[in-house]
This record gives structure tokens, C-alpha cells and sequence, in this order.
């Protein structure tokens, strides 16, 4: 009988999953060039490779977010197929497809197909995490696209400082990370439960406990955001990246982290909202005043926008600290002309390192207007 019977096994919605796939086949076609494609083709073919699974991926989410009225859980209640993970992903593909552009002028000769690649997975990663749906997904979609970013960061190894950056981002991006699994665990304790939805409604979200670990999922998402004063590794990390990949970073990491943050914040914690609203604003607060005054200062482009995005963070959160349904659609909203943006910036500034072969500072952009 035990042998005969038939194992329950959950329903897979394939098209919700079809544009994290897509950037995942992008990604193992590019690792497979770089072995398989000659030299003087690998360029072209990765960057090609790269850019259909953005698109391919952009289109795909088009498609769920134009069949998904209402929100679904999915594969045990691990995922979510909605709106507003679509439009995410719409934005994350597209974000990733104007940084392969910004990546073509580069004249890498190393690593070619495995800097396509690695940019593919950590797309795919993000696409994966805007959708999750309880603690477990969240955070293995967190790690899946911060250790790409980590490798991305580095790749430059004739650099010191793209070297020091990446060492940097990895140990405070580390750090940040496991501030968010340790809230992940305390909410987990204080509930018995991982799912944003089943959180809500469990018997012990008045505890302590359950209140220290929204503290700390929030602080873990504010590393990822560069919000203040979560934001110390970002100056040094976007600085000393290759500009392609702090392109990326600035454009897609920041609206995955918020967009998730938004989603658990209201999903997950609404009845501790006259909390986390006040901190949220705070946190808004400080990375206004934080991020602008330290911009002035600055002589490097690229610090001086690192700066930027730390304030950006700040208006951002604003539409979360709101907790309204005008709230969100003004943060989907912001995002899409932030990261248009941002990628603008860090293009010009990449054209103009390709120009000179060094660091741009203010000075080296006189005349450009």
C-alpha cells in the first residue's frame, strides 16, 4: 500500500517561472561559449546570448503580467505570480539588457563569456526574488543574484580596486545577508512559520521576538538597497567595479531590494505597520541628508553617483513608509525613471573611462554639456 501510493507533488505554473528560466538558459549558453566559441567571436556571441535572454525574459513577464489579475501562490506557497513581481521583472530585464549595452564598448579580453554569464544569472536571481513568497525563497533568491555581484564586482583582476571592492562587497554584502536570515530565523521562532501570508496570521506576532526579527529583515534589505546607514560599502564597491557592472547594480539590485521589501512589509507585517512606517521613514530620512551631503564633496563621477543612489533610496522609500496602494504604484513608478537614469549616468561615465584608460573625476567632463 505504502508502495502503491501516489506522492502528492505541487503544480508547477511554468510561465510565471518562464523568465527566470530564460536568463538561466542565456547564462549556461554563455558559460558553454566560453569554451566552445573562438576567441574572436565569444564577444559578440556572449553579448548577443545575454541580451536575447534580457528580452526574451522582458517579454516573457509582459505575458504573466497581462495574465495575472490577481495574486497566486505557487509550488507550496513559495512563490508568487502577480502584477507587481511582473512589473518588476519587466524593469530588472530591462535594466540588464541596457547594461549589456553599456558592457559591449568595454575591451575586455578575459573572462568574456563568463562576465555575459554571470551577469545573466544575477538577472535571473533577481527576477526569482522579486517573486518569492516566504523566507526560505527570499533569501535563497538573495543569494543566488548577490554572489554573481560579488564574482561581477572582482572580475577585474588586474585592478587593486576592483579586487578590493569585490573583497569589500563580499563581506559586508555577507554581513548584511546573514542580518536577514538571523531575522528570518527569529520570525520563524516567534511564528512557526515561513510564509508571508501564514505570518500575517500567526498567534505569535506580538512577541518580541517577532518584532526584533522585522528589525532585521528590514536592515537586511536596506544593506542591499544601499539605504543609510546601511549604505558604507557602497562608495568604495561602486568605484571600484568595472562601471558596466555598477551600471547594473545600481539600476536592478535597488529595485529588487525594495520591491521585496515593500512586499514583505505589507504582506507579511501589517499589523506592525505603525512600527516599521516610522522606521522606513527614518531610514528615508537619513539616506536623504546622508547621501546628498556626502555627494558634494566628492570628486570622483562614480562615488559622487554612488552617493546619488543612496539618495535616491531615501525618495524611494518614502512611497513604503506611505503603506498605501498610491504608495506602491509611486515607488513602480520612480523606479522606472531612476533606472533609466541611473544606467544613462554610468554609461556616459563608461565612455569617457574607455576614452582616457582612468578613473573620470569632474574635470575630465568640462565641455561635455
Amino acid at each position: 500500500m505504502i508502495l502503491g501510493a501516489s506522492i502528492a507533488t505541487p503544480k508547477v505554473d511554468w510561465l510565471a517561472l518562464s523568465p527566470v528560466l530564460a536568463l538561466l538558459a542565456a547564462a549556461a549558453i554563455c558559460l558553454l561559449g566560453a569554451v566552445l566559441v573562438p576567441a574572436l567571436a565569444q564577444r559578440a556571441f556572449s553579448a548577443a546570448v545575454a541580451g536575447g535572454g534580457f528580452v526574451t525574459a522582458g517579454v516573457l513577464a509582459v505575458f504573466v503580467f497581462d495574465r495575472s489579475p490577481e495574486q497566486q501562490l505557487l509550488i507550496a506557497e513559495s512563490m508568487t505570480r502577480d502584477r507587481l513581481a511582473a512589473l518588476a521583472q519587466i524593469v530588472l530585464a530591462t535594466a540588464g539588457l541596457l547594461a549589456v549595452l553599456v558592457s559591449w564598448g568595454d575591451r575586455r579580453r578575459d573572462h568574456v563569456g563568463e562576465y555575459y554569464a554571470l551577469v545573466a544569472a544575477a538577472g535571473s536571481g533577481m527576477l526569482f526574488f522579486v517573486s518569492a513568497e516566504n523566507l526560505m525563497t527570499l533569501f535563497l533568491g538573495l543569494e543566488w543574484f548577490s554572489i554573481a555581484l560579488y564574482i561581477l564586482t572582482a572580475l577585474d583582476t588586474h585592478r587593486k580596486a576592483s579586487l578590493e571592492a569585490g573583497l569589500k562587497y563580499l563581506i559586508v554584502g555577507s554581513f548584511g545577508s546573514a542580518i536577514l536570515l538571523f531575522g528570518s530565523a527569529l520570525t520563524y521562532g516567534a511564528t512557526g512559520e515561513l510564509g508571508f501570508n501564514a505570518i500575517r496570521e500567526a498567534t505569535g506576532a506580538d512577541e518580541p521576538l517577532f518584532v526584533v526579527g522585522l528589525a532585521l529583515i528590514l536592515a537586511g534589505l536596506a544593506f542591499k538597497a544601499s539605504v543609510a546607514p546601511f549604505h558604507m560599502w557602497t562608495p568604495d564597491v561602486y568605484q571600484g567595479a568595472p562601471t558596466a557592472v555598477t551600471a547594473f547594480m545600481s539600476a536592478a539590485t535597488k529595485a529588487a531590494a525594495l520591491v521585496v521589501a515593500l512586499r514583505i512589509l505589507v504582506t507579511a507585517f501589517p499589523e506592525q505597520a505603525e512600527i516599521w512606517s516610522v522606521a522606513v521613514a527614518v531610514l528615508a530620512v537619513a539616506s536623504l541628508v546622508i547621501g546628498n551631503l556626502a555627494a558634494l564633496v566628492q570628486r570622483d563621477v562614480k562615488r559622487m553617483l554612488a552617493y546619488s543612489s543612496v539618495s535616491q533610496a531615501g525618495f524611494m522609500l518614502i512611497a513604503i513608509a506611505a503603506n498605501t496602494p498610491l504608495g506602491a504604484r509611486a515607488l513602480l513608478f520612480y523606479l522606472i525613471p531612476y533606472g533609466a537614469a541611473s544606467l544613462g549616468a554610468f554609461a556616459v561615465v563608461a565612455a569617457r573611462e574607455r576614452e582616457l584608460e582612468r578613473p573620470v573625476t569632474f574635470t575630465m567632463l568640462e565641455g561635455y554639456g
